[in-house]
């Protein structure tokens, strides 16, 4: 017996299926327990028992292989990607979200922060999003005009670091609360002037029925490089 679910206040990690406890009768057919409810906490069924942490997704990209952690936007195409030697490739497409296919992770959890270094070559936009759809994420980015947050509208304010093909990118979801952080070779970490909230980024906003996940992409011409994707469940602002 199975519902589907939102979690109270964190409707951005999608519907999630939630079992139901049953119990066997005497005439072999099995019920849900009287008294059970779906909006009330539910007594583990082993005692003494505790709820596993989600996969760590994070990736040296050793493996030659892609992990299985890792997902396309509607489309899987071994062509776009190479990995392996501690380094993901990959080839630039589309000129937006709209017209390419990102690669995302599930994490869930309230508070996250993940990381990856990325180098673009000339005329290739990447960087690290939490994606909900083509149309509403949000993210930082680097291109030959420089560093910059990405709105959820898809605008880039501002840039810094402008000649920058290399940069450590880092974003910290706070209970929905969203900064991004970054550094450039031989430099220290810093915070970028743009935040973000993620809270409406739901079905009941943004139809879809889809959840916001971690993603790295590629856009524009040539490819990307990205190494040492790190994800933590906690909050970890750079020092």
């Amino acid at each position: 017996m199975t519902v589907h679910s939102y979690e109270n206040g964190y409707r951005a990690l999608g519907r999630q299926l939630l079992p139901l406890p049953i119990e066997w009768m005497p005439d072999g057919w099995f019920r849900v327990p009287p008294g059970t409810r779906t909006d009330a906490p539910l007594p583990m069924p082993i005692p003494g028992t505790h709820q596993q942490p989600a996969l760590d997704p994070s990736d040296n990209f050793i493996s030659s292989e892609l992990g299985l952690q890792w997902a396309f936007w509607q489309e899987f195409d071994p062509a776009r990607f190479t990995t392996g030697n501690g380094a993901l490739i990959l080839q630039a497409r589309g000129d937006s979200l709209a017209n390419t296919s990102v690669l995302t992770t599930p994490v869930g959890g309230h508070a996250y922060t993940v990381e990856v270094d990325v180098e673009a070559a000339p005329g290739c936009a990447t960087g690290l999003l939490l994606f909900y759809s083509p149309e509403h994420s949000t993210g930082i980015q680097l291109d030959d005009e420089g560093i910059g947050v990405r709105l959820a509208n898809g605008y880039v304010p501002s840039r810094v670091h402008k000649g920058a093909t290399r940069a450590t990118l880092r974003v910290v979801n706070d209970d929905q609360e969203v900064d991004f952080y970054y550094r450039v070779p031989g430099e220290p970490w810093r915070r970028a002037e743009e935040s973000a909230e993620i809270a409406g980024m739901n079905h009941n906003v943004l139809g879809g029925f889809l959840d916001v996940r971690p993603a790295v992409f590629a856009t524009g011409t040539g490819q990307a490089t990205l190494r040492g994707f790190r994800y933590w469940p906690t909050v970890n602002v750079p020092s």
